[in-house]
């Protein structure tokens, strides 16, 4: 028997299945596509006009339908030689320049023929290979035919070949090539070579513009482009924003292609229920979800033997419809398939991830898809939950449309986070069975010790009998004392492990934005330490509550929750306060008062109260002091004066006072250094470093002091890849390249 295989983008359209759910139309498929006449009418005056056109737009506009099914459909006729250009950013892939002179020749192939060929060299940059002298594409007729180069998803140059240090390589050659095609200018090599090589004039037509390149990207995307303006300015000068469909274009897509199976009535009401209860002349639709929910609507009608889409299909909501879509493909799969789709099909920042087909299957493979690997992918692309796409020979997998992206986020946030609970949940667990033994073992002593003053009162009339007995009640309450000990100690000792796990958890999470994933164990651990009974609030304990507190605030800060953040923060310094009142300044319960003062600050400065920040940083400060004067101090304590210092830079500057924010810094990245942020081997300490010194760079530089903030800013760029390229998606990392 034959084992299926997924194939790349060919989905079954007819009159009984014309909407294409999440896809993109394709040439093939033009005939479905219905809604932007104008835009590609507009669009193509804009290719033939210039040599350089910018469609831009939000994800789940149609970008890639209006590029394959609109313009490459209407220029063809006209003299235009499409080349769909989708660059790979593998390692293992050629350099961007040579994909894309291949894509040209595969493309030209049925279109016509070159006047010179063989001219071409391997290894030329585009403008060479479009300027050779006489070396022209000419059809069947001998007219000539103008290659136009399309890049779609061109944002991915700054998003999946950021990678590491060899993507960001390749990317800015590819930039460089490009703006040297598009800006239509000998490269810089062929024009060092002028003076001295009379050839190259020969060689090349240096007047030469027949070609086009159209660049379609998503419009979060657009500052990115500005800049590679000062290489290419024509980015400025020729751009296209595609918007959400109105409500006509949006009733055209429903009924033209649909025909007889939906009225105009059912056909508005699907308008009006995507653009959220819009009436038509105020609607705006997104393409894709009004296909997709098309599309579902379209299903549940055959599976219900009717022959038309009624209204009563209706129902629900847009995120309902991409949830279910969701659950549904994925309804028969096993959760560790689930899991390689929202891991390695989607970067840990939310975007879609493209991998080789090959790759997928081995993921597949390990995560035990039944009956086998193949036949699960060939399931998922017939589900149209992925795609395979054909990329210089190689078949690559990657999630049919952004639009899936918030779904797959949201699922992978919910199991992640379900993952942590039950881990915390299994320490807690074994705690409490540490905690049980040791309470068995308690009981058992003190019935012991009970027994022997027993037998101490029986063999009252026998001194030496009532000798032995009262030693050996002594020894079973020294017993019941230790065991008591014992227990104290592990309860501790489990106090503390949770205390680590949240420090551990927020110090991983917080660099990559899952905070929520903290958050439910830290109220857990708030919950724990107040239902325990007033004997057992050993002056440890307190102290561990009150760090449990200002962990679980600092998380509620972090998602904007400031007043109740507040709440516990004040709880914590009360719970502090009083054991220092208390005559307890041991190391710990100074540490603990200045890291509840870090979260503190941390929600006045949320709230924009720097000033407020400024006096609680300071006042920590200065409070830690006597730990940190000894010969050598905790750790823990020179971390919490880094963080502490850091936040009062931040506050300092964020208040014109930039000069008084320089010395802060310096303390911070002199610590963070010390534990090995610059090696990476602390990543808690490298991002602090970044974070530091990228605010240290813009308190230079509005002093004036550029040299200083260039130099303190090319550290941190380079710094900051080196931990991307550890770390892909790294938020702190990312925002310091910013």
């Amino acid at each position: 028997m034959s084992t299926p295989k997924a194939t790349p983008e060919t989905t079954a359209v007819d009159p009984q299945h014309p909407w294409l759910g999440l896809a993109s139309f394709t040439e093939e498929t033009r005939q479905y596509f219905y809604g932007r006449e104008e835009e590609v009418a507009e669009l193509a005056r804009r290719v033939q006009r210039k040599l350089l056109t910018i469609l831009f737009g939000q994800s789940g506009l149609g970008k890639t339908s209006i590029l394959s099914a609109g313009i490459v459909p209407r220029l063809r006729p006209e003299g235009y030689c499409p080349v769909y250009v989708r660059i790979d950013y593998d390692s293992d892939s050629p350099p961007p320049s040579e994909q894309i002179k291949q894509a040209i020749y595969r493309a030209t192939e049925t279109s016509g023929t070159w006047t010179q060929p063989g001219t071409a060299i391997e290894g030329e940059s585009m403008w060479e290979f479009l300027h050779h002298r006489d070396d022209v594409l000419r059809d069947a007729n001998g007219k000539p035919v103008i290659p136009l180069l399309i890049f779609d998803q061109f944002e991915e140059i700054f998003t999946l070949a950021q990678a590491d240090d060899a993507g960001r390589k390749r990317a800015a050659q590819f930039i460089e090539d490009l703006a040297d095609l598009v800006e239509n200018r000998p490269p810089k090599v062929l024009e060092a070579k002028l003076d001295t090589d009379d050839s190259v004039i020969d060689r090349f037509d240096f007047s030469r513009a027949d070609y086009r390149i159209l660049i379609a990207l998503r419009e979060d995307y657009l500052a990115h482009l500005e800049g590679v303006k000062s290489a290419m300015p024509s980015i400025t000068q020729n751009r296209m924003r595609l918007a959400r469909m109105n409500g006509g274009q949006a009733l055209a897509a429903v009924m033209k292609p649909g025909g007889k199976l939906v009225s105009q009535e059912v056909a508005e009401s699907i308008v009006r229920f995507v653009a959220g209860g819009s009436e038509l002349p105020n609607a705006e639709v997104e393409p894709s979800l009004l296909s997709l929910i098309c599309r579902e609507l379209n299903n549940a009608r055959i599976s219900q033997g009717r022959g038309e889409i009624s209204a009563d299909l209706i129902a629900g909501s847009k995120e309902t419809i991409l949830n279910e879509f969701y659950e549904r493909a994925l309804a028969d799969q096993s959760a560790s398939v689930r899991k390689v789709i929202e891991d390695d099909l989607l970067t840990e920042s939310g975007y879609r991830e493209n991998l080789a087909e090959e790759r997928v299957l081995k993921a597949f493979t390990a995560a035990g898809a039944a009956p086998d690997a193949a036949i699960t992918l060939a399931t998922l692309v017939n589900r149209r939950l992925l795609r395979i796409e054909e990329r210089l020979d190689v078949r690559r997998v990657e999630l049919t449309h952004d639009v899936l992206t918030g779904v797959v986020r949201a699922s992978r946030e919910q199991r992640l986070e379900r993952e942590a609970r039950e881990e915390a949940e299994k320490k807690l667990i074994a705690q409490k069975v540490r905690e049980r033994a040791t309470r068995k073992a308690l009981i058992r002593a003190r019935q012991i010790a009970i027994g022997c003053a027993v037998l101490s009162v029986v063999a009252v009339g026998s001194a030496v009998f009532g000798y032995f007995s009262t030693q050996r009640a002594q020894v079973a309450e020294g017993d019941a004392q230790k065991t008591r000990a014992v227990s104290e100690a592990s309860r501790t000792e489990a106090e503390k492990l949770v205390v680590f796990i949240l420090d551990d958890f927020y110090e991983e999470m917080s660099p990559i934005g899952r905070l929520e994933v903290v958050g439910g164990l830290a109220k857990k651990s708030v919950e724990y330490y107040k239902q325990l009974p007033p004997e057992a609030r050993t002056p440890e304990t307190r102290r561990n509550s009150a760090l449990a507190q200002s962990r679980y605030a600092g998380v509620l800060t972090n998602q904007g929750k400031s007043d109740e953040a507040k709440t516990l923060t004040d709880d914590a310094s009360a719970t502090i306060k009083s054991l220092r009142d208390g005559g307890d300044n041991s190391d710990s319960t100074l540490i603990a008062e200045a890291r509840v003062n870090l979260v503190i600050a941390d929600n006045f400065s949320n709230r924009n109260d720097q000033v407020s920040a400024i006096k609680v940083t300071t006042d920590a400060l200065e409070k830690l002091k006597p730990v940190l004067a000894k010969a050598n101090p905790p750790p823990s304590a020179r971390r919490v004066e880094a963080q502490l210092s850091a936040y009062l830079g931040f506050s300092l500057l964020r208040t014109g006072r930039q000069a008084e924010a320089i010395e802060p810094y310096q303390r911070t990245r002199a610590i963070t250094k010390e534990f090995g942020a610059l090696e990476l081997t602390d990543l808690t300490a490298t991002s602090g470093y970044l974070t530091t010194s990228w605010q240290l760079g813009e308190a230079l530089g509005s002093l004036d002091k550029i040299s200083e903030a260039k130099t303190v800013l090319n550290e941190t760029i380079v710094l900051a890849d080196k931990l991307i390229a550890l770390r892909p998606g790294h938020r702190r990392a990312m925002g310091a390249k910013a």
